[in-house]
Parts: C-alpha cells; structure tokens; sequence
C-alpha cells in the first residue's frame, strides 16, 4: 500500500540550494555534448555561468580535445572551460559539485549504459550516487527545442508515495527560480484508485496558495513509463522532476523500471534527485 502524501511545502526533505552555476561534463562524444542545450536553458533564465569540463585521459582518450572551440560558439557569455589534469572524471565531478555549492550537473547518458542497470563503475552511476545536487540527466531521444527558449513548465512525476516529498521540494525550487509552471502528474494503473490523484490535487492547491503557479494531471495506464513519455511529447520546452531510485551499497545502481524506461525514451530531461 502506498503511503499517504503529506507534503505541505515543508517537512524533512532537503531544500535543493540556490542554483549559482552549471556544469557540463564533456568526453568528446556527441552524446555528452546534447547536455549542453539544457544547461543553457538554465543559465540564461539565472544569468549564473556555465562551465564545460572535461578530464584530460590521455591514456583512453576521452576527453574533448576541441573544449575550447566548443565554448566560444556558444551563445551566451557566460561560459567557462577547466580542463584537469588528473582524476577520474566521477570523483572529479563530484568534488566539484561538493566545492561550489549551488552546482548543478547537467550530463547525457549514452545508450550502452543499458538504462535498466548502470553498469557498476561508470561516471553516470558515480554521479546519480554520490553527487550531493540535483543532476539534470539527457537521454538519447532528446529534443532540443529553438535555441533562445527557456523552460516554462516542470511536469512532476508522483507515484503517492514517501518520496513524492523530496520530488515536490525540488520542483517548488526550481519553479521560484526559474519561475516555472508545476505540473503535478500521477498515472493511475488499472485498478481503483487509491486516493493518491486526490492528494496531488491538493498538493497543487497548497503550491497555488504559496504563491505558484501549478495544476494537477491524473491520467491513466497500464505502463506509467509509457504514459509519462507520451505526455512529456505533449510538453516541449519543459522539465520533468522525479526521484532517483538510486540505492547506495549495491554493486550497481538500479534506477527503477519507471525512471530507466523515461530516461530511454524521454524527449526532454529529466531532473533527479535523491532521497536524503
């Protein structure tokens, strides 16, 4: 059984801080690089700087030798390089994000990460696990939309349970900073409902009444994955928010059938974030 929502705007979730800068991690794969489209969106509403990195791995060869030309065709001012020397690019990552608070890491799967399972060791797994900051995540079916736009709406997704307190706090931050409209959308299964579509409605009367703008979308499906994706094509230029199902202590790290399936297929990103 479902736990009821009780969310009222406060509570034990952990306020996401003010977001100061974006980071875009780059490989020299065309796949990372499509996380620099959403990190702009971003910066440009918040006039804060973007910051493309990469690790220098000689060895493998990964890292994006052409950072600097990348930067400087950019459209926005704002932009800076680091290159460092040493490191694996996870630990890397994540220090930084430590360091700066108000960092946000924007970065792309690719599709050999297989989605359902991250492999064991990889920097997308680090990151999800150890980052102490929301990660903005592009998948492989990314749309970017007209280059100048900004984000409108966040389409947070609620399941009714425990965790849809952290998802709430993280998408009223975002909201107040980037002065988004809430979508609060739960996806009924075939059975009856339970009472969740009725508790998300009053948690975007309670978002209305502080000051937000926010509605609720309930709609139906056998596979809440498949639902979701078909509503964010509805939804160009918007966010989606949800919790990483991320579990510290396993060999690997397992994002949930849901959330493996949206960020596979899903057209626009996603916004994870953990359970404190």
């Amino acid at each position: 059984m479902l736990r009821g929502l009780k969310w009222r705007g406060h509570g034990t979730a952990a306020r996401p801080s003010a977001i100061r800068r974006l980071l875009v991690p780059l490989d020299g794969s065309v796949e990372a690089a499509s996380a620099i489209d959403p990190a702009l969106r971003i910066a440009r509403s918040l006039q804060v700087p973007v910051e493309l990195m990469t690790v220098h791995e000689p060895v493998h060869g990964t890292w994006a030798r052409d950072i600097d030309d990348t930067a400087a065709g950019l459209l926005y001012e704002h932009v800076e390089v680091a290159v460092v020397g040493a490191g694996w690019a996870g630990d890397v990552i994540v220090e930084a994000v430590a360091e700066h608070p108000g960092t946000v890491v924007c970065m792309a799967t690719h599709s050999r990460d297989r989605f359902s399972r991250l492999v064991a060791g990889s920097v997308t797994e680090h990151v999800l696990r150890h980052a102490e900051a929301p990660v903005v995540m592009v998948g492989p079916r990314y749309l970017p939309g007209e280059a100048e736009g900004l984000y409108e709406r966040a389409v947070v997704c609620c399941d009714g349970g425990h965790r849809d307190e952290v998802t709430l706090a993280a998408a009223e931050s975002w909201a107040r900073q980037l002065k988004l409209e809430l979508e609060l959308v739960h996806v009924l299964g075939r059975g009856a409902d339970d009472g969740t579509a009725a508790r998300i409605s009053d948690a975007a009367v309670r978002l209305e009444e502080n000051g937000l703008a926010a509605r609720a979308t309930v709609t139906t499906g056998a596979d809440p994955a498949e639902s979701l994706i078909e509503l964010f094509a509805q939804r160009p230029g918007a966010l989606a928010v949800l919790v990483s199902h991320a579990r510290v202590g396993l060999p690997r790290i397992v994002l949930g059938s849901v959330s493996s399936k949206m960020l596979e297929a899903s057209p626009i990103p996603l916004l994870l974030t953990r359970v404190p």
